[in-house]
């Protein structure tokens, strides 16, 4: 019969201890990484929710409630008209979250009261993103 070595133990005790390490840093290098893609996500819906409300700006600065729907919703959805049941482009993005402001020669689209629902932490947004865009149409051509 062979002896059991002495060194069996210890780099069971040493894998543990590195398996500890690693699986934190992988689950944090993953939340930062989906914090950033959803925040991603969250600017280029913003950024195509102020570009249409610039191209299709009513004639007045007063918004037009179903204007001002079609613009949330392009935010929210990713189109103006969206089908029963869409899904948001961000989990959790609900219309009450998008706001739109007509200044008298721009539309700036705001999202406020949002967080980033990741692993183990929620990431407040104040007032972030906001995207602000000349108008450049007169509405549907």
């Amino acid at each position: 019969m062979r002896a059991k070595n002495s060194r069996t133990g210890s780099a069971l005790i040493e894998f543990a201890a590195a398996l500890i390490l690693l699986s934190g840093m992988f689950t944090g290098i993953f939340q930062v990484g989906y914090t950033f893609f959803t925040y991603s996500t969250l600017v280029n819906a913003v950024r195509a929710g102020a570009r249409y409300a610039s191209l299709q700006a009513p004639n007045s600065n007063v918004a037009d409630p179903e204007f001002a729907r079609s613009v949330v919703n392009m935010v929210v959805y990713g189109e103006p008209r969206p089908a029963m049941g869409a899904k948001p482009v961000v989990r959790g993005l609900a219309p009450d979250n998008v706001e739109l402001v007509l200044g008298p020669s721009t539309a700036t689209v705001t999202v406020r009261g949002f967080q980033i629902d990741a692993i183990f932490t929620k990431v407040a947004l104040v007032g972030r993103p906001t995207v602000t865009f000349p108008f450049t149409g007169g509405g549907p051509k």
